[in-house]
């Protein structure tokens, strides 16, 4: 007879930073990067796969670039990968890193900030998993032009305090008459954002929010 598991295992079971850094692992030996490493975070699971480049590197090597388009195949069909970044001509030394979404994190209440045209859509529909760039081109991303990051996932953003939603303002153009949405977050899987400043307590979760946990809160 098999034991009912807890809801909090389903959860833990959704995502395993753990196996997509294997994952990654097989694609740099594959590629030809037979020692990379793997940096954990604070509770122990991966966050980033990473191996040095030779110090006179000026632009990524061809292995590199093969190896970039492996992992853009498999981050389509898997959750895990949040970007690659390429480093090189560098005084600190040169590297290519994928960065792994981080082990989940508890969340109560969280908040996301829109148009009103966009919030009605949402309290009809739900929001579902979009792409990283749409949510910001400044913080972590490459899209600016000053360094060659790549986002590879699509999800739903939110920040965790009503204080940081109020304070998006500063980062994005949510129009006239902009609408901050409340998200009852307990029955997601959440993970930290690395696009926002960490004072701005962001989140994001590959899961798509149904409407009924969506809320207008002013």
């Amino acid at each position: 007879m098999k034991h009912i598991k807890l809801f909090e295992q389903f959860i833990n079971e959704a995502y395993s930073s753990n196996k997509v850094a294997d994952a990654m692992v097989k694609l740099f030996v594959k590629a030809g990067f037979p020692d990379p490493t793997v940096r954990e975070g604070s509770d122990g699971e991966p966050f980033l796969v990473q191996t040095a480049l030779p110090d006179d590197a000026t632009k990524a090597p061809t292995e590199i670039i093969k190896l970039e388009k492996e992992i853009k195949r498999w981050a389509k069909s898997n959750d895990g990968v949040l970007t690659t970044k390429t480093a090189v001509g560098y005084l600190g030394g040169n590297d290519f890193t994928v960065r792994l979404a981080s082990g989940s994190v508890r969340v109560g209440k969280a908040y996301h900030k829109t148009s009103r045209e966009n919030a009605e859509a949402i309290l009809k529909n739900g929001m579902s998993s979009r792409e990283a760039h749409a949510h910001s081109d400044t913080f972590g991303s490459g899209l600016t032009g000053k360094n060659s990051t790549k986002q590879l996932y699509r999800a739903t953003f939110a920040v965790t305090s009503i204080g940081a939603a109020r304070k998006l303002d500063q980062y994005f153009d949510f129009g006239d008459d902009p609408v901050i949405l409340q998200i009852n977050g307990k029955a997601y899987s959440w993970h930290e954002d690395p696009l926002l400043p960490r004072d701005m307590k962001s989140v994001f979760t590959y899961d798509d929010i149904k409407a009924e946990d969506i809320s207008i809160k002013e």
